[in-house]
């Protein structure tokens, strides 16, 4: 886990690297099966569906509401 700044919460956030689901969801959206994911990171705050890139809040997104009641995963 890292911690960064959560566009959508507004504060500073434990994030971690979205799960293949998640990055299925992400190909998905940007309607390219080649686009790259395997550096995006989840904010890990229960009903937060930002993610973005490891180094800053700039090519992040929503992920889909099916990924919303999600908790944040223990320790």
């Amino acid at each position: 886990m890292i911690r960064r700044a959560c566009k959508t919460c507004g504060t500073m956030q434990d994030f971690r690297k979205l799960n293949e689901e998640e990055r299925a969801a992400v190909r998905a959206e940007k309607k390219d099966p080649r686009h790259y994911v395997d550096n995006l990171w989840r904010c890990t705050v229960k009903g937060c569906l930002w993610y973005q890139p490891y180094l800053h809040t700039d090519g992040g997104g929503v992920l889909p509401e099916r990924f919303k009641e999600e908790a944040a995963p223990a320790g």
